[in-house]
């Protein structure tokens, strides 16, 4: 990865040095500046080398969340198992009227768990009993307000900037 990240700075560096060195000769004119930093650079290449890694780094962040999607899927299923083979255990030490087994591998043995709250009608509960939300800032309502010239107290609309836009497809 450094070395696209190198290469890419370097050619832009050489880029930049090539068009400090004819600015009066290209006078603005788009096509001859990209012509010349075409014939005296490497700068074109050095951006396909960093859409290349662009793209693989997509492709691997792709099979990563697969990859994780799949991990956490089955993470679940043996959660589930593992719920269902502890069932078993109860099921079976109450069968046999046992409160504790103790196994080579393990000791099994049967314990009292706390109530559990049960609700019917969560309608019909008291107020007192629900935790209200804590308040959220709506960002793109106070971007709109900003954006419509609003005062607004503690914010600021930023200057922007550039980003890069590159199309796939």
């Amino acid at each position: 990865m450094t070395d696209v990240l190198h290469t890419l700075s370097r050619e832009a560096i050489a880029a930049r040095t090539l068009l400090d060195n004819v600015r009066d000769i290209l006078a603005g004119d788009d096509d001859a500046i990209e012509d010349a930093i075409e014939g005296e650079t490497n700068l074109k290449e050095a951006c396909v080398a960093a859409l290349k890694r662009l793209s693989d780094i997509d492709a691997m962040l792709a099979a990563l969340k697969t990859q994780a999607d799949n991990l956490k899927a089955r993470a679940s299923r043996l959660d589930s198992q593992a719920e269902t083979i502890r069932g078993a255990l109860s099921a079976a030490l109450a069968a046999g009227e046992l409160r504790k087994l103790e196994l080579p591998a393990a000791t099994v043995s049967l314990r009292p768990t706390p109530p559990k709250v049960i609700v019917t009608d969560e309608a019909e509960i008291p107020g007192r009993f629900f935790v209200r939300a804590d308040p959220r800032l709506d960002r793109k309502a106070l971007l709109d307000a900003l954006k419509a010239q609003e005062t607004v107290p503690g914010a600021a609309l930023g200057n922007g900037g550039e980003t890069v836009s590159i199309r796939w497809r």
